[in-house]
């Protein structure tokens, strides 16, 4: 298998309008919806309690449909890492009002529990990307007579032990529609090609001015390479004439 090189990291720059960027901001209702978890899952591994993390949880969002994301600096062209800051810099707000003595709360950073928030974070914003992927894989099957992507590709993971003549009767009893084995791989060596040029159009989103090298980067990051890993190349071929980079926000 052939492996991806991993480019030196560019230097940080300044994100102050990122919301012109990335289509990822360009709806706060949308915004909710797709990365809401990770806000979740962070909070709630950051914070002391449940009832701290939802209540930070429920402000945060509330604003941001109701005003909107503000501006702030952040590294990388990375939507994740503005994100977090936004959110870290509600927990900290949070924590200095409850605080009977706020000048003892310092940087988060320093919470024992930031660590292994941030790892939380990262998994979190992975579920997110992974999952999205999933929806738009899906309603790509939707909008597409005959096409059995979705369904293949999630019968394929879900039932990794079967062979292709099983997987073909699940997914044909599942659908209605006649698949015979040899139509079952077909359909999911395609789906495979779909899915991987999905989650590249989904991390797209997240990064302003995105670039090849940033993209290999944060795919790398997110430990979610091995998805794309053998079509990466075709696929960044065609994202320079911006077959997947300028695919709106479904």
């Amino acid at each position: 298998m052939i492996e991806t090189p991993h480019p030196d990291k560019p230097q940080p720059r300044e994100l102050k309008f990122i919301s012109t960027h990335s289509t990822a901001l360009s709806t706060p209702s949308r915004f909710v919806i797709r990365y809401g978890a990770a806000v979740r899952m962070y909070l709630r591994a950051l914070l002391p309690t449940q009832d701290d993390a939802d209540e930070v949880e429920q402000e945060f969002l509330l604003q941001v449909v109701e005003k909107g994301l503000p501006p702030i600096s952040a590294d990388r062209g990375l939507f994740r890492h503005y994100l977090i800051a936004i959110v870290r810099n509600a927990a900290f707000a949070y924590l200095r009002k409850r605080s009977r003595r706020p000048e003892m709360v310092g940087d988060l950073s320093h919470v024992p529990t930031a660590s292994a928030a941030n790892c939380e974070w990262q998994r979190g914003w992975r579920e997110c990307v992974l999952q999205n992927t999933w929806h738009a894989l899906r309603d790509h099957q939707k909008r597409n007579k005959g096409n059995l992507f979705h369904s293949v590709l999630k019968a394929f993971v879900e039932h990794s032990d079967e062979d292709s003549n099983a997987l073909a009767i699940r997914v044909s009893t599942a659908t209605g529609q006649p698949l015979s084995a040899e139509a079952f791989r077909k359909q999911l060596s395609r789906a495979r090609h779909k899915f991987a040029e999905l989650l590249i159009n989904e991390v797209s989103r997240t990064i302003a001015d995105v670039t090849p090298e940033l993209l290999t980067e944060e795919l790398h990051d997110l430990g979610l390479m091995k998805f794309v890993r053998t079509m990466l190349p075709d696929l960044l071929i065609q994202g320079r004439s911006g077959v997947f980079l300028s695919n709106p926000m479904p």
